[in-house]
């Protein structure tokens, strides 16, 4: 395997942890802090953090940035306004591992959305480790959330499904991003359209609420504003640029594992022997896409 490979699964995976641990955050303190108080304070965090180092080429970009407004604009839409608010969203009524496991279809929504936008091929080998991944999952899903039975649908699990897709849409539209923007650039750009757009729901709905929150929850969201924010999404947009979107897709399978992990350390939930088994299944397809997927390009190349 290529270093530049390597990274590109280490930065996905990187960003896969820190999503889990986010998850773990809304559902901890789904009763101290807002949905749109989650999403507000934490980007804002992020946009102090991105401003100073990428503030200055988005203003030289400006006029890129003017010319594909609808662009940034979904781009903003899709993976600052709507993904992670759903899931806070979802948290006051769903526990954490469900919340993982509905949102795992975003690589599946992502494969699709390349296939039929960008022509790449999945190949064989890569549609067999998928639905390895996929078959993982059901075999979690059908243990329910502590491994005692099915898990029983509530409505943030709809909120969840639309949560993948959204990020799906979000990943795709990373991939139209021209070599002359730095990730950083795109990512401060993005945060700030995402952040305007924030702005007048946050104030219309939760402000009152928001004046009450204590240094705990402040500390929450400056966490999730530098490392959830700005530090994943920099590692996820790379890996996208490094390894492409299927195989960087493919890793966000390992989310429900690092979220079991993640609950029964601080949720005492425990760990089900479905659970455990699952959670190798998705490692062995991962392996697999990201064996037959690099074979099956290489071939292509040669032809």
């Amino acid at each position: 395997m290529k270093r530049g490979s390597m990274a590109g699964y280490v930065l996905a995976l990187t960003a896969v942890f820190l999503w889990s641990q986010n998850i773990l955050l809304a559902q901890g303190f789904k009763d101290r802090i807002l949905p749109l108080e989650f999403a507000f304070g934490r980007w804002v965090i992020a946009l102090m953090i991105l401003l100073p180092m990428g503030g200055r080429n988005v203003w030289w970009y400006r006029a890129y940035f003017w010319k594909k407004e609808m662009w940034l604009m979904g781009l903003a839409l899709s993976g600052i306004v709507l993904t992670n608010t759903l899931i806070y969203v979802a948290a006051r009524t769903t526990d954490p591992v469900t919340i993982s496991l509905l949102n795992l279809p975003a690589p599946i929504f992502l494969a699709t959305l390349t296939a039929v936008f960008l022509k790449q091929k999945i190949g064989i080998g890569g549609a067999v480790g998928m639905a390895i991944a996929v078959g993982g999952v059901l075999v979690i899903l059908m243990s329910g959330g502590d491994g005692t039975g099915p898990i029983e649908f509530k409505i943030g699990d709809i909120w969840m499904i639309l949560n993948a897709l959204c990020f799906a849409v979000y990943s795709f539209l990373q991939t139209k991003r021209p070599t002359f923007i730095s990730q950083t650039t795109l990512l401060t750009a993005t945060v700030l359209m995402g952040v305007i757009m924030l702005t007048p729901a946050f104030f219309w709905f939760d402000w009152g609420h928001a004046r009450t929150l204590g240094v705990k929850e402040w500390g929450v969201l400056a966490f999730l504003g530098v490392f959830n924010s700005v530090l994943a999404y920099l590692a996820w947009n790379s890996a996208l640029t490094r390894i492409g979107p299927v195989k960087t897709g493919i890793i966000f399978y390992l989310q429900p594992v690092f979220s079991i992990l993640g609950a029964a350390l601080f949720f005492r939930t425990g760990i089900s022997p479905a659970q455990i088994g699952g959670g190798a299944i998705i490692v062995l397809g991962i392996y697999l896409v990201g064996r037959f997927q690099g074979i099956s390009q290489r071939e292509l190349r040669k032809n």
